[in-house]
């Protein structure tokens, strides 16, 4: 006998089936696989540009609507969406991978510009460095939830691997705030060092101008932080069980931030006072080279055993030997201007926006031939891969 409840299930199967499949042919899925693609930010063309990781085709764009001007983008731990903050416009924007569509656009704080997912892709901090604050948004609601405020030009948000704190580089100020996750509040401010003198004797007139901490770095294990102070040319490690400052390390003049390497063994600064960078041995803590490279430089990346160091105004990349901790010559990118890049998985490939051009240079770590691929957008910005240990921003 025909089971009426077996006949049921398998017409509800069909009708499932169907129905995935319009859904499916109603979306147009564009990216099936969100790790086969580079990300790129172009700042005047108001959108977001996704390349294919192998043929260096643009697969397909997203517009943001007009007077945006997107500063940063990232994708979700599981690839399903893409976040950007729009500097003119104050609001935030979640674009669907798959589908190359815009989902939604949600009003943040003033001039949101860098952000960060946690690591279960739960939350989306997007940080308002001219409201001095952070807008936490849920991914599931598509909301903010809370706004942290009391911070001071908030730049660049880490998260622990564990996602229960967050750490925010305060620009406008010589501290790092520490974030509980669970509560979304600033739990401590940990002051990396004093205000310079002249600030001190002058607040009117220095203060205004305070290089502090722009980002704050995590070793591979997420017990120790690196914050480089643009001031007081240091860089303090944290440790981040007791959120306490262990060492204060000496660098070059205005370090703009520590990289770190991917093996997690050095951690490299971007000295632009003095056009320098220092090398620091994460296992003893201290500098162990101090080498000279060029101004403006914008990123660190790491690849074939090397560090490429981006000096942003004169279009060289500085090559450095990360076995020998000497420097290996530099690669000419052109007369352009070169903004900041990521590096594959494979740690293998180098993709680097360059502004002026409206182009993404891929650089081959281990040849160092470069490759153009042009008219990604007007003014590249920065790029970002899924699972890249080199994604930053400015």
């Amino acid at each position: 006998m025909f089971s009426n409840k077996r006949f049921v299930r398998q017409l509800q199967a069909v009708f499932i089936g169907l129905l995935a499949t319009v859904s499916l042919n109603a979306q147009e899925i564009k990216i099936a696989d969100p790790a086969s693609v580079v990300v790129i930010v172009n700042r005047d063309s108001n959108d977001i540009s996704f390349m294919d990781i192998k043929s260096h085709k643009i697969v397909g764009k997203v517009f943001l609507g007009n007077n945006v001007n997107p500063h940063m983008a990232m994708m979700s731990s599981d690839g399903r969406w893409v976040v950007t903050g729009g500097t003119r416009a104050n609001k935030a924007y979640i674009i669907d991978v798959a589908t190359l569509t815009l989902k939604k656009e949600i009003a943040v704080g003033f001039a949101p510009e860098h952000l960060a997912f946690s690591p279960d892709g739960r939350y989306y901090y997007q940080g308002n460095p001219d409201g001095d604050s952070i807008s936490v948004i849920d991914m599931v609601s598509m909301s903010v939830i809370k706004t942290i405020e009391g911070l001071a030009e908030p730049l660049n948000i880490t998260f622990t691997p564990d996602g229960s704190k967050a750490y925010v580089a305060n620009y406008g100020s010589h501290w790092v705030g520490v974030i509980d996750v669970s509560r979304h509040e600033l739990l401590k401010k940990i002051h990396v060092g004093s205000a310079p003198a002249l600030a001190a004797l002058d607040p009117e007139r220095y203060l205004g101008g305070i290089k502090g901490v722009s980002n704050v770095s995590i070793s591979n294990d997420g017990r120790y932080l690196y914050a480089a102070d643009g001031d007081l040319g240091i860089v303090t490690v944290i440790d981040s069980r007791e959120d306490k400052v262990i060492k204060k390390i000496q660098v070059g003049a205005d370090p703009w931030r520590a990289y770190m390497s991917h093996d997690g063994r050095y951690a490299v600064t971007a000295n632009n006072g003095d056009e320098t960078i220092s090398i620091i041995d994460t296992q003893v803590n201290e500098v162990v080279a101090t080498l000279e490279a060029g101004p403006e430089m914008m990123g660190i990346n790491f690849a074939a055993d090397k560090a490429f160091v981006i000096s942003s105004t004169t279009g060289f990349l500085y090559v450095y030997d990360m076995k020998s901790l000497k420097a290996a010559g530099r690669i000419k990118i052109g007369h352009v201007q070169i903004e900041t890049s990521t590096t594959d998985t494979a740690d293998a490939k180098l993709y680097l926006a360059s502004s002026t051009d409206n182009s993404v240079y891929i650089i081959d770590a281990k040849t160092e031939k470069v490759e153009r691929v042009a008219n990604v957008g007007l003014y590249p910005w920065g790029t970002h891969i899924l699972d890249s240990k080199d994604n930053y921003c400015h």
